[in-house]
């Protein structure tokens, strides 16, 4: 599977909020990034996964709602 591939089925996750998902698929884009870390495409791919958690941070959020454990 090509890396376009790759990438192109990691933004179809990305209207999900699903923790166990996110996890998993962070876990691989963080090899993918080790990978192009020391490459031209680095800061492209950065882009790339700051446009892809957007979405789920915009509904997720990073603090606890009332009613959430902290």
């Amino acid at each position: 599977m090509s890396g376009a591939a790759v990438l192109r089925v990691a933004e179809a996750f990305s209207s999900e909020t699903n923790y166990t998902v996110w996890s998993d698929l962070s876990a691989n884009l963080f090899s993918l990034s080790l990978l192009l870390q020391y490459t031209s495409f680095h800061d492209s791919f950065r882009a790339f996964l700051r446009q892809l958690y957007s979405p789920v941070m915009a509904t997720v959020g990073w603090d606890a709602k009332d009613g959430e454990g902290s």
